[in-house]
């Protein structure tokens, strides 16, 4: 917060002064804002790369699942079938068009969820600074 220079009376001070010492004040109210915005920053980058890691993580054990259950469908579908090309040939095809209705539905919709929340926060922090800004705080 800015405070008043602690001295004697402000009365016999020249503009001048006052405009160097609001000067100062300024200066040293936006190192702090930048070095806020830093340490927040750094902060929201390692919380970033923790869940970044997790995602990785666990999308790489949800796709040897995948795969190891794909294995295991295409060969009940062979035993069915009697050929094994022809079981993997078709549960090849199940699951790329159950990739091709995922991908549709998520074109359709236009914008992802996440990234509609991120414009609403956006929008909602432009607002109060804009009212911040009008009230004079």
């Amino acid at each position: 917060m800015l405070r008043r220079p602690a001295g004697p009376s402000q009365e016999g001070r020249s503009v001048g002064g006052l405009i160097e010492d609001l000067l100062g004040q300024l200066g040293h109210f936006i190192d702090q804002k930048l070095n806020l915005l830093r340490l927040e920053l750094e902060h929201n980058l390692a919380l970033l790369v923790r869940h970044l890691l997790v995602l990785v993580i666990g999308g790489a054990i949800a796709t040897l699942g995948l795969v190891l259950v794909a294995v295991a469908l295409a060969f009940w579908v062979a035993g069915l079938l009697g050929s094994t090309s022809t079981g993997f040939a078709l549960t090849g095809l199940v699951f790329l068009a159950l990739g091709g209705i995922i991908v549709g539905v998520c074109v359709r919709r236009g914008v992802d969820p996440s990234r509609r929340h991120a414009l609403q926060r956006t929008a909602e922090g432009l607002r109060k600074d804009v009212q911040w800004l009008s009230n004079g705080r």
